[in-house]
């Protein structure tokens, strides 16, 4: 099925390969149609050119010669009227205020700010404003201006004439013909102009800040796919006009230009897809019996025999010749694997065993005695039994590492490691407390656990034993008995008051309750050690109080 599947990528490949080439073929030629009807319209801005030619003779009329006379706003009225594209056509002085118009009351109206008779002024040649909106039918319109010269060539006058955009809408709607497309244009300050279709929900509105706009006030001419004013996604081109500094944008929906691409996308992988599916139920209803079914036989055969539940050699299994070697090495790796198990085994007993167990001494670590202690309190809690503890040290161990080395000072602590094992295994001292067999029961250290009495390495020279069950009187003796098996190794340490190694003990006891912690059972042991210390060294203290003697060397 795999050699299938990689027979037939190479086909998939080929065929998205091709069918992004197309969709990128489509994408392209919707940018340049649109650009070009984007050009078109910016082409038949022919109303600015005829609009110069106009102004330009009626420069030299009488209209112009004589503008304050009455009969003059009605000639202007009577010239416009033939002009389709002109709505309003005025004359205004050097001032800026409108001496004359064919709009009824449009004379005295000051238009000394406006761009376009700023512009004309200064420049002394025609010149065209920016689009603006008309106040009575909020129809896009735009002014023209062309300076009229006196004998001494000094500007007099100036011809005005307002411009209808009628062409906006002619175009607009040849291009809105195509399903999905749209039209619009702008001034420089982002304002809508014309917008086909739906021009009532747009034209007027000032969206300077939307990305498309921003886009195309910062070139002259481009394309750019982005959503357009109603949110949909489209294909943008887009032009500045001649002689303005608005632009008019062309757009295709996106969806409606990929269609027929997307359509014919899927159509193609739905055909390699049952190709593809035709040839992988072949392969699978072919190869079934001879190959899936013995090597599913043998995977589960495999199975049982890792998870230990069956010990059949595969190779006794009905399998076909060509998967005996197969079910043999199985075999084989069955039998090795039962030898690593018990390996493993064993292995992990001895982690236990070096996790539980201090590696010099041999006996319990630190981590093993908080364990037990643990365990112990909660049993003696529940039994309202005792539970005693001894803390050791080796007195003026230091000076003997030092003067001895490390090596004698390893053997010094194993021997008083041993005498603690040998004073710790007697039974004879412990109280009769029931619930033994309990307590036996938590324990975890199999090794340990042999009697719930535990002698423990706590740290450097310094040793604890364990006593649950046994009450202060006894842990003393137990402490004392200790103390003399130490002290009769005469280990030789010429840096001690006796001549020989000796051990100071310290000897907590309490019955738990809710109020007392284990903690408190081995601070108060380490009390007494301090305290055993201070008095000399080589003797016991025992307390049974829960209030650790805390002092300053």
């Amino acid at each position: 099925m795999i050699l299938a599947l990689i027979a037939i990528v190479p086909f998939v490949l080929e065929r998205i390969h091709n069918e992004k080439y197309d969709r990128a073929q489509r994408v392209e030629a919707a940018y340049q149609q649109a650009l070009g009807m984007a050009r078109q319209a910016a082409a038949q801005n022919e109303a600015i050119v005829s609009t110069r030619a106009f102004l330009t003779v009626l420069v030299g009329t009488r209209v112009m010669a004589s503008p304050s006379e009455p009969s003059c706003s009605g000639l202007l009225r009577r010239l416009v009227k033939p002009e389709p594209w002109i709505r309003v056509l005025s004359i205004a002085d050097r001032t800026g205020r409108i001496i004359c118009s064919s709009l009824p009351g449009g004379a005295g109206l000051d238009i000394s700010q406006r761009s376009h008779f700023v512009n004309a002024m200064k420049a002394g040649t025609f010149v065209v404003g920016d689009y603006f909106m008309g106040t009575r039918d909020k129809a896009p319109l735009i002014s023209a201006a062309l300076p009229q010269r006196g004998a001494d060539g000094s500007i007099e006058t100036v011809l005005l004439a307002t411009l209808d955009l009628k062409w906006i809408g002619q175009i607009a709607s040849a291009i809105t013909v195509r399903h999905g497309s749209t039209m619009l244009l702008v001034d420089r300050n982002g304002t809508v102009l014309a917008h086909e279709p739906d021009p009532a929900a747009w034209v007027g509105h000032r969206l300077g800040d939307h990305p498309l706009i921003k886009d195309m006030l910062t070139q002259r001419e481009g394309v750019v796919t982005a959503a357009s004013l109603d949110g949909i996604r489209r294909i943008f081109a887009f032009v500045k006009l001649p002689g303005t500094s608005a632009h008019v944008a062309v757009g295709f929906d996106e969806n409606e230009v990929l269609a027929r691409a997307d359509a014919e996308m899927w159509f193609a992988f739905t055909e390699l897809g049952l190709v593809a599916l035709l040839v992988l139920l072949s392969i699978w209803f072919g190869a079934e019996r001879l190959l899936v079914r013995p090597i599913r036989v043998l995977a589960e055969t495999a199975g049982r025999i890792g998870r230990g539940e069956d010990k059949t050699h595969a190779a006794s299994l009905p399998l076909v010749a060509e998967f005996i070697p197969l079910a043999a090495a199985l075999d084989d790796m069955s039998d090795r694997l039962e030898v690593r198990e018990q390996e493993l085994r064993d292995i992990n007993t001895q982690l236990r065993e070096l996790a539980q167990l201090d590696s010099l001494t041999g006996l319990a670590n630190r981590r093993t005695f908080n364990t037990h202690l643990f365990t112990e309190w909660k049993l003696a809690s529940k039994r309202r039994a005792p539970i005693s503890a001894l803390m050791i040290d080796v007195d003026h161990f230091k000076p003997f590492n030092d003067r001895y080395g490390h090596v004698q000072g390893d053997t010094c602590l194993r021997k008083v490691g041993e005498a603690l094992k040998t004073c710790t295994r007697s039974r004879t001292d412990i109280a009769a407390v029931p619930g033994i067999e309990e307590r036996r029961a938590l324990t975890h250290p199999a090794a340990l656990g042999r009697d719930s009495q535990l002698a423990a390495r706590y740290g450097g020279e310094e040793f604890a034993v364990l006593l649950p069950g046994v009450n202060l009187e006894t842990a003393a003796k137990i402490g004392e008995r200790i103390r003399s098996a130490v002290e009769n190794l005469l280990i030789a340490h010429a840096g001690a008051p006796w001549g020989f190694v000796s051990i100071s003990v310290g000897v907590a006891s309490i019955v738990p309750d809710e109020r007392s912690s284990p903690q408190e059972l081995t601070e108060t042991a380490d009390a007494c050690l301090y305290e055993a210390k201070q008095h000399g060294r080589n003797r016991v203290v025992a307390r049974s109080d829960m209030a650790p003697l805390r002092a300053i060397a």
